[in-house]
C-alpha cells in the first residue's frame, strides 16, 4: 500500500465514522431546518465516500 493509498483508507475511515455518528443523531431530531442540514451533510459524506473509492479503485487498476 502506498502513501496516497494510505491516505485515502485514513479519510475514508474519518468519513465512515462521521456518517455513523449522522445516523446516530438525525432519528432523534424534529423536523426542521437542523433535520434538512444534517441530511444534506449525509448526502455529502456519502458522496466524499465514493470519491475515495473511485480514487482508491484507480489506484489499484493502475497496479
Amino acid at each position: 500500500m502506498n502513501l496516497n493509498e494510505e491516505r485515502l483508507q485514513k479519510e475514508k475511515m474519518k468519513q465512515v465514522q462521521l456518517l455513523a455518528a449522522y445516523y446516530q443523531v438525525i432519528n432523534r431530531l424534529p423536523l426542521g431546518d437542523e433535520r434538512d442540514q444534517m441530511i444534506r451533510d449525509i448526502l455529502a459524506c456519502k458522496d466524499r465516500i465514493k470519491k475515495i473509492n473511485q480514487k482508491l479503485t484507480e489506484l489499484n487498476n493502475k497496479e
